[in-house]
């Protein structure tokens, strides 16, 4: 068959426009005799890369390599990081720089002498901690890190303490930074520190991931931990962090950092004084139990790609993944029009380009099953005597006349204050006659997704790195609530759903969907009931030792339909 070709390309176009705009303004710069040390600077602060070596070249006459590094290019790249601080710069353009830089450097390893002298700023030992298989954020403060002048050791995505440990004796680091996502990994970050305290290692470490918070690091571990820990809210803390705890050693000093003081702390402690009988909620029962299509579990693949990005909530993926903020200094026009020029002709060239190279791979597995609540807990039941093959297949049984038996029991939390909550008062309790239905479901766009993420890491294409990355993770999430709609559809409880796309991410339709290891579930190990009752190996999803999914690129749920069920906290 012959290969089609694209032979209009709206977003080259509009590349190559602005690219020819911008070549023509550094072209008008350049006549005007602006200095070598400046338009490299501006290289970096542009992201613009293209012919970069003639101007390096040029530049080799009069500075050794290192003086062009670190007198030119991290002043440039300095710059960057101050326009990031203070809202000017979006971070998918901050990695266009780095990419600059990345270029830069590598132009200039050939004419760096030994004899000059070691041009690392200082070493950080970096990783995701044991059990967490989430990299964008570490790998983001490797980006920054790196063409800012520090020595990175990335030791990758599960990594035990033992391994990190090592690495910082090895290498004579000078810190230790762990990264993670969920809750769980937080626990582990606060168990290292445990076990550095137990053998005397007072390396400086640097925390972050989306479960930490300010109260958290620089409160609870700052206070227990012997040696210095700070919370990075973004790379650029990682990178500020980096240069404090340099300029210190280098003075042979230790910070002296403050003990965070929570302004909540009395407040809490009259609450759970307060708190001496947990209320059970109001939930009623008086719903309609939907009949579900079938018993068991089905798999399903071959799913369109465009179905799920039908359902991609483009606030989370521009603002959530791909970091892409309106700066409030600004007018709200500035900010439509970059989304409109840029991230949508991005968000567009991603969505064909996935398609065409089949980089996402929509796969889902899902069931209904016979259930009955008791206080907290919810109990999943299954038929007597039962084959292994027909366990995990459709049923061709009426739970409701057939001899049933438990089979797997979740406990969930409950809220200790305000309705107190607890997903299993959405159910009928087990002094029902009959059972009530709880679909579960695992989506999953592949394992090709991480592979290709890693690969644009590893070849320094870095801005792509993180919108590829952003995109194939809220495929994940657009899948699900595609398949969400399907499982309302199956139930007959779609009537409520709301026409608009948009309002489905905020809810507009009966039930909930409650994703484990989030606030209404928070427990990872519930991850291993779903498993018993999917088996989710057979489309290619694992579970680690710390209960987290793989791919990364993969998404669970407990399907509510209760027409009260709402996402709610667990504090």
């Amino acid at each position: 068959m012959k290969e089609l070709r694209c032979i209009y390309d709206p977003l080259q176009e509009l590349m190559e426009y602005y690219g020819k705009e911008k070549g023509e303004k550094r072209a008008a710069v350049a006549e005007k005799d602006v200095s070598i040390e400046d338009r490299l600077k501006n290289r970096i602060i542009d992201g613009d890369k293209i012919g970069v070596e003639k101007e390096l070249e040029l530049a080799l006459k009069d500075y050794s390599a290192l003086q062009i590094i670190n007198d030119i290019l991290l002043e440039g790249m300095k710059t960057v990081g101050e326009l990031f601080g203070s809202g000017q710069m979006q971070l998918p353009f901050v990695l266009q720089s780095a990419e600059c830089m990345k270029t830069c450097v590598s132009y200039l390893e050939p004419y760096i002498d030994k004899v000059e002298g070691e041009s690392s700023k200082g070493t950080l030992v970096l990783a995701t901690v044991k059990g967490d298989v989430h990299d964008i954020g570490k790998n983001l403060v490797d980006i920054i890190l790196t063409n800012n002048g520090f020595n990175v050791i990335n030791l990758g995505i599960k990594c035990s303490l033992e391994t990190m440990l090592e690495s910082y004796k090895e290498n004579g680091a000078d810190a230790i930074g762990m990264s993670g996502l969920l809750v769980k990994s937080t626990a582990i970050m606060k168990e290292n520190l445990e076990i550095m305290n137990e053998r005397s290692i007072d390396a400086p470490v640097i925390l972050g991931g989306a479960a930490l918070n300010k109260r958290f690091v620089e409160g609870e571990l700052r206070e227990m931990y012997n040696g210095d820990v700070y919370y990075a809210n973004d790379a650029f803390d990682g990178l500020k962090f980096m240069d404090t705890i340099m300029e210190y050693k280098r003075k042979g000093e230790r910070p002296k950092l403050e003990i965070y003081v929570d302004p909540r702390k009395n407040e809490k402690a009259e609450e759970l004084k307060n708190e001496d009988v947990i209320i059970k909620s109001s939930i009623k029962h008086d719903n309609d139990i939907p009949k579900p299509p079938f018993w068991g579990s089905k798999i399903v693949e071959n799913i369109p790609v465009e179905k799920a990005f039908e359902y991609i909530n483009e606030i989370a993926l521009f603002r959530g993944s791909w970091n892409v903020y309106k700066d409030r200094s600004k007018a709200d026009s500035e900010y439509d029009n970059l989304i409109k020029e840029e991230i949508i002709p991005k968000f567009n060239e991603l969505k064909l380009q996935s398609k065409r190279e089949q980089l996402l791979s929509p796969k889902v597995i899902y069931g209904y099953f016979p259930c009955k609540s008791d206080g907290n807990s919810l109990t999943v039941f299954k038929p007597k005597n039962i084959s292994q093959e027909r366990l995990y297949d459709e049923w061709k049984t009426d739970v409701n006349g057939t001899d049933m038996e438990e089979w797997v029991t979740f406990k969930f939390p409950r809220q200790n204050t305000e309705k107190h909550l607890c997903i299993s008062d959405y159910f009928r309790s087990g002094e029902s006659k009959e059972y009530d239905v709880v679909p579960f479901m695992i989506v999953t766009v592949g394992g090709k997704a991480t592979e290709y993420a890693q690969k644009l890491y590893e070849n320094n294409q870095y801005q792509d790195y993180l919108y590829f990355h952003g995109l194939s993770v809220e495929t994940a999430e657009g899948l699900a609530e595609y398949w969400h709609k399907i499982v309302r559809k199956e139930l007959g409880i779609d009537k409520k759903d709301s026409n608009d796309v948009q309002k489905l991410f905020q809810q507009g339709y009966q039930g909930s969907r409650y994703s484990f290891g989030y606030p209404a579930c928070p427990n990872l190990e519930d991850n291993k009931y779903i498993f018993e009752l999917l088996k989710p190996e057979r489309i290619g999803v694992t579970l680690t030792e710390e209960w987290q999914m793989v791919p990364e690129q993969t998404t669970n749920a407990i399907i509510v339909h209760h027409p009260e069920a709402k996402y709610f906290f667990i504090k």
